[in-house]
């Protein structure tokens, strides 16, 4: 789905964050209001996962095209070198967003969610970040290509450690090294 179609599935997709990223309830308001935001953003690109026997949502990702101006694009792009912000971030998809609740986790819905969002994207590069741990996400993203862009990197505000990873797109392309 594009643009405002996502808006009707952002209370749900914050609940979904919320569990799958094990955070207090008083990030709520704040997830609305930035997921709110994403949807005006060009090139907006969301998929769900809601099983046919299920009403509630089990799984969400969402991106869009990178520009200056945009906070996670200018936090990052302060901390690449020219050569990485050029080969990464000037013609990338950000993919801000993807979550699948803990008891559905582990069952492809992420890499499905992945690939969905991703497919057909007009952009060269996908860039995302994820908590700088060992993570499942990390794994998923370390088993289709992604590569460390940074490391250890703190966004503004946050004392929680982020990887900033990316990959040449299309997905199902090999993933050389840029």
């Amino acid at each position: 789905m594009e643009g405002d179609a996502f808006s009707p599935y952002i209370d749900a997709s914050v609940e979904v964050y919320v569990a799958a990223m094990q955070k207090t309830r008083d990030v709520v308001a704040a997830r609305r209001s930035i997921t709110a935001r994403h949807v005006s953003h060009p090139g907006l690109r969301a998929v769900i996962a809601q099983p046919d026997d299920e009403e509630q949502l089990v799984g969400f990702a969402y991106g869009y095209y990178g520009a200056r101006g945009q906070w996670w694009h200018d936090a990052v792009a302060d901390e690449l070198s020219r050569e990485q912000r050029k080969e990464w971030l000037s013609n990338a998809f950000e993919l801000a967003e993807l979550h699948v609740l803990p008891d559905w986790q582990r069952q492809g819905i992420g890499k499905q969610l992945l690939d969905l969002v991703c497919r057909d994207v007009p952009r060269r590069t996908v860039v995302l970040s994820a908590i700088d741990d060992e993570t499942p996400a990390r794994a998923l993203y370390r088993s289709v290509g992604f590569q460390d862009l940074l490391l250890g990197f703190t966004f503004a505000g946050s004392s929680e450690r982020y990887a900033v990873m990316g990959r040449p797109l299309p997905l199902d392309a090999p993933s050389p090294r840029l």
